[in-house]
């Protein structure tokens, strides 16, 4: 089961954010590290300059992000990682990968890459930083992207990074970008986010859309109520966010889970929630994530998954 399940009894057009209490996590470790690791840095020796990017002027804030990063790492994983510190001289330990590295803090030539994306080579969340009142997209090193790359939306306030579905959650969008700018020093929020994928790869960013589509239109005459829950995947974001002290930049990271919708539909109440979100949202926002060709199957399934002894 998803550990994250952001579906209630219908559609909801707000952005959903929850604050993360002290024993909440920010980073999170699960049974799929290293494999997920290993994948984001293949893609990351592919294509480096796809998957990580980063606007000249903003290395401070990544070395910011570092430091947060590596310390929320080791006080909620003792066990996984270590941190020692002598002045700028730190060292690092990943005991799950058998890795350690030694730099000085500040200086770029002590790292491999840029502080961002040695660091997002340390944990299965994707890693983006935003700055100033409009939330301007400075820096990011994004593997698991859902529709959409850093080419794309780098340099972008936020209204323009999601302008594609302004006029489908308007409301959201607007209450999302009010929470940014009042987002404040020394709290963490999170919020998840939903899609329905006819493909399990953790990639699905822009470069891959055109192969993800025609995927799709070779499953869809396959897709019955009784194949449906196997050649379909729901996909959950677990996205928080964190405001950064000394830049006053904000940190936001994207951990991907995904399952079959049949083991997810397996349990009653998760089907009946699902249908419901499914039939009350917006026809456009259900266009947007690509579902429209299937809902009806879909809702059909789950509603009879719904239904005690299915």
């Amino acid at each position: 089961m998803l550990p994250y399940f952001p579906f209630g009894q219908r559609f909801n057009d707000k952005m959903g954010t929850t604050p993360l209490a002290k024993t909440d996590r920010l980073l999170e470790v699960d049974s799929q590290y290293t494999s997920e690791i290993g994948l984001k840095r293949q893609l990351l020796a592919q294509l480096p300059s796809y998957y990580f990017q980063s606007l000249p002027g903003y290395e401070l804030v990544q070395w910011e992000a570092l430091d947060q990063i590596l310390h929320k790492l080791v006080d909620t994983y003792p066990e996984h990682f270590s941190l020692t510190k002598q002045g700028t001289q730190w060292r690092w330990k990943n005991h799950l990968l058998a890795e350690e590295s030694t730099f000085r803090f500040g200086d770029r030539a002590s790292l491999p890459y840029a502080p961002l994306d040695w660091v997002g080579r340390q944990v299965q969340e994707d890693l983006v930083l935003v700055t100033g009142n409009e939330g301007q997209l400075v820096a990011g090193l994004l593997c698991f992207a859902n529709d959409w790359s850093l080419d794309e939306k780098l340099g972008l306030p936020f209204w323009q990074i999601h302008e594609p579905i302004n006029a489908i959650v308007e409301p959201m969008m607007r209450s999302a970008e009010h929470f940014m700018q009042r987002l404040p020093i020394g709290k963490s929020f999170w919020r998840a986010n939903w899609s329905v994928k006819v493909s399990n790869q953790l990639d699905m960013s822009t470069r891959h859309l055109p192969a993800l589509k025609q995927q799709l239109n070779d499953c869809l005459p396959q897709l019955t109520v009784d194949t449906i829950g196997d050649q379909l995947y729901v996909r959950v974001e677990r996205q928080t966010l964190t405001r950064l002290p000394a830049s006053d930049a904000i940190l936001f990271t994207i951990h991907t889970y995904q399952n079959t919708l049949a083991h997810e539909a397996a349990h009653p109440d998760r089907a009946a929630r699902m249908a419901q979100v499914f039939s009350t949202a917006p026809p456009a926002l259900i266009t947007y994530k690509s579902m429209t060709d299937f809902l009806p199957i879909l809702l059909d399934y789950l509603q009879a998954k719904a239904k005690p002894g299915a």
